[in-house]
């Protein structure tokens, strides 16, 4: 299930990546407000924001929780720092 999950996640990311950075090429003289540039593999802040939305409107199983747990838990300190 816990496979299932990531794969739903990272075939969102893409779908969003590519949404966005579609939009962001007609928007010219825009500069990036982030002065930590992330590795792409990092997660941006609204990357994480939609994960976590996505997790609080879905319904897991029990044996999913604790595996979910400690995902949400790096999620919500990635945010953190990055917010900062």
């Amino acid at each position: 299930m816990l496979k299932q999950i990531q794969a739903i996640f990272l075939f969102t990311l893409n779908k969003i990546k590519i949404v966005m950075g579609f939009t962001a090429n007609h928007f010219e003289g825009q500069t990036s407000q982030n002065t930590n540039p992330l590795s792409s593999n990092q997660l941006t802040v609204t990357e994480i924001e939609v994960l976590l939305s996505m997790v609080k409107r879905t319904t897991f199983l029990g044996e999913d929780i604790e595996p979910l747990y400690n995902l949400v838990n790096k999620l919500q300190n990635q945010h953190i720092e990055q917010s900062k």
